[in-house]
């Protein structure tokens, strides 16, 4: 039979001596295997890679509750944050968020949390909207981060519903036009709801222009052609209580107000002497 190698010097003799010496080696290569496997410092994960032993990793988690808010224009949304230190990270833990439209801002309370090492803490998020935040789904992020270390990136969505409000819009002009002449709109504005309105948008047009039967049956020409309109330049939004208002009764300079003016054009215009102009208004205006 085949001998195993011997380690060291065998004292026995006899026929039997072989035998003791094999089972000598034996165990010696035993004892090699079995320190090796003692010595290993490595573990081989699921992937295949190695990775170092050991529990000293930083590191945190963020979640959101609920994952998603609606609102109406100009009002605001809470959500409740949870962050998780992980490992062995603790101490002071900044939040931050991405991602959130125009006309909104973001209010934390508390502004930071301190973490101890495998602790979790909660923060409240509240997403202010404005009367002119746009309407639509908006999807935004929330982070955590301690010095180095970053949190996930935790994924929320706000919703803001177009809240219309329904009011009247009139105007006349203070005087006469002629060619050359601009006359300012002091417009006047009827809430009819019982709450304010954010007015965010105005307009006039000019509808028709009705001549004066003398100018019809000479058949003298006026058109819209012959005026231009500037529009509203005031700040918005204005904020209109219930009842009746005016943008003079609003605080607006009449160097915001809209203004027609008839040009001055090479043609001719008498067909519009005494004609009267029907001016159209639009607006679009939001609860408060």
């Amino acid at each position: 039979m085949a001998h195993l190698p011997v380690f060291g010097t065998s004292f026995f003799r006899g026929p039997g001596a072989a035998i003791r010496t094999s089972i000598l080696g034996l165990l010696v290569v035993l004892a090699v295997v079995t320190t090796l496997a003692a010595c290993g410092v490595l573990r081989v994960g699921q992937n295949g890679g190695q990775a170092a032993s050991g529990n000293g990793s930083k590191g945190l988690t963020v979640a959101l509750s609920p994952a998603s808010r609606s609102v109406d224009q100009g009002q605001s949304a809470t959500y409740e944050v949870s962050v998780s230190a992980t490992g062995s990270l603790s101490g002071t833990v900044s939040l931050s968020t991405a991602g959130l439209p125009t006309g909104t801002t973001a209010g934390w309370s508390p502004s930071s949390v301190v973490l101890a090492s495998g602790g979790s803490a909660k923060a409240t998020l509240t997403v202010s909207t404005s009367p002119t935040t746009p309407a639509g789904k908006s999807d935004f992020t929330v982070t955590a981060t301690s010095g180095a270390v970053q949190s996930n990136t935790a994924k929320a969505q706000l919703q803001v519903k177009e809240v219309k409000r329904t009011f009247g819009v009139s105007a006349s002009l203070s005087g006469a036009l002629a060619p050359g002449v601009s006359l300012p709109l002091d417009l006047q504005i009827s809430n009819p709801e019982r709450k304010s309105i954010a007015v965010t948008n105005l307009a006039v047009a000019i509808g028709q222009v009705v001549r004066t039967p003398a100018a019809v049956a000479a058949g003298l020409p006026c058109s819209a052609a012959d005026y231009s309109i500037t529009q509203y330049t005031g700040a918005y939004p204005l904020a209109v209580q219930p009842g009746p208002s005016s943008l003079s009764g609003l605080g607006v300079a009449e160097t915001g107000w809209p203004r027609i003016t008839m040009l001055d054009t090479p043609l001719l215009q008498d067909g519009c002497k005494g004609a009267t102009l029907q001016l159209t208004y639009s607006g679009t205006g939001q609860g408060n």
